[in-house]
């Protein structure tokens, strides 16, 4: 039996930016003990809803390993801050219902935006203005002007700023990319991704695509970043159809798309073909992204978790090494990206090209042509 071939651990973590060790222990939020003043991080949060929560509960676990300290929470829901200032505990953070007043503090040095994406281009562009570091959740904007707006922020400051694309420190996505950029496929020819599952969200700000930008650009676009990062580039054009059809009138205020599919052609004549399916019964379909190579070879990874590579006609698992959850591991790299002043892997470049992927297939759907990647360089 030939043994599945393993990924060095070393390697993954050095592509993430991390360093050895670590354990999936939950941590308790206790307050560290700082010697001087340089011994913490001071984090802010600028919203605490499902995400933001969920972002905070991965930083009150790491608080003793990465040393930080959540100085301030901001929501307009008082329920939800208070919420949110109750988990951390002896921290104590002060709550706040306006962002602007954590733009000047002092004791804040890096701020977390997990809000709604309408307003993720003017929140990460104020914070970035303000010279704090951050860590804003995915996509930059529903716009290419949203996008612009922020990247020209990050570029003019120079504070870190990191994006929510956990998938980047993701052990399976992390070796998919080792194992196509390393050439074990040889050229990459044509990728097909799929996204077929139920339980999307059905109510609130998601459903308008006013507000999220549409299904494509709201959750797609964690696909649209590892295709991007993994061919090391952009699409140069998409074509498209989608649309609503199961899920139509349910409820009556519900815009956004419950289906479609997506071709895009990036350098070199690779394509790359998405669909994307919300209304999936359970069992049926899945997630995945498969690269067909030269030479009859290939790469697949399914659920995130099982990478298989296809040479001389024979299917091979690849092993992968034991990794803690993805975004805590996002979060640890983004604290020492502002350690060690190191670029983030996720960083705006990375965002930008990802966003404007989303932007420009949901482009190309809603206006039923091939559109090309420069009508998104505005």
């Amino acid at each position: 039996m030939t043994r599945p071939r393993t990924i060095p651990r070393r390697t993954i973590l050095k592509a993430a930016g991390m360093a050895a060790g670590g354990s999936l222990l939950a941590r308790g939020p206790a307050l560290p003990q700082a010697r001087g003043p340089n011994d913490f991080l001071r984090l802010a949060w600028i919203g605490v809803g499902g995400r933001g929560t969920s972002l905070l509960g991965h930083a009150l676990n790491c608080v003793s390993e990465a040393t930080i300290r959540v100085a301030a929470i901001c929501d307009i829901d008082p329920a939800a801050r208070e919420s949110a200032i109750q988990k951390c505990g002896a921290m104590k953070p002060e709550g706040v219902d306006d962002y602007r007043k954590l733009l000047d503090r002092a004791d804040v040095d890096a701020i977390v935006i997990a809000t709604p994406i309408h307003l993720h281009a003017e929140h990460a562009a104020a914070v970035m203005t303000a010279n704090k570091h951050a860590y804003c959740e995915k996509p930059l904007g529903r716009t290419p002007q949203e996008v612009k707006a922020v990247v020209e922020a990050v570029k003019k400051s120079k504070k870190k700023f990191q994006v929510g694309f956990q998938w980047r420190y993701h052990q399976g996505f992390l070796s998919l990319v080792e194992v196509v950029q390393g050439g074990q496929i040889g050229k990459p020819r044509f990728v097909v991704g799929e996204r077929h599952l139920g339980g999307y969200p059905d109510s609130g700000w998601y459903i308008d695509r006013n507000l999220s930008g549409d299904l494509i650009v709201e959750q797609a676009v964690h696909e649209m970043n590892v295709f991007c990062w993994m061919l090391g580039g952009h699409p140069l054009r998409a074509a498209g159809l989608g649309g609503l059809n199961e899920l139509k009138g349910r409820p009556p205020e519900r815009t956004i798309m419950d289906h479609y599919s997506v071709t895009y052609e990036f350098p070199e004549e690779v394509k790359v073909a998405y669909s994307h399916c919300i209304y999936a019964p359970a069992g049926f379909g899945g997630l995945f992204q498969s690269v067909y190579g030269s030479g009859g070879r290939g790469a697949t990874l399914e659920d995130t978790l099982r990478l298989s590579v296809t040479r001389d006609g024979k299917k091979t698992p690849v092993a992968l090494p034991e990794m803690r959850d993805a975004t805590e591991q996002a979060l640890l790299s983004f604290i020492r990206s502002i350690r060690e002043d190191k670029e983030p892997l996720a960083n705006v470049d990375a965002a930008r090209n990802a966003t404007l992927m989303a932007i420009l297939g949901r482009t190309a759907i809603h206006e039923r042509r091939v559109v090309e990647w420069k009508e998104m360089e505005v």
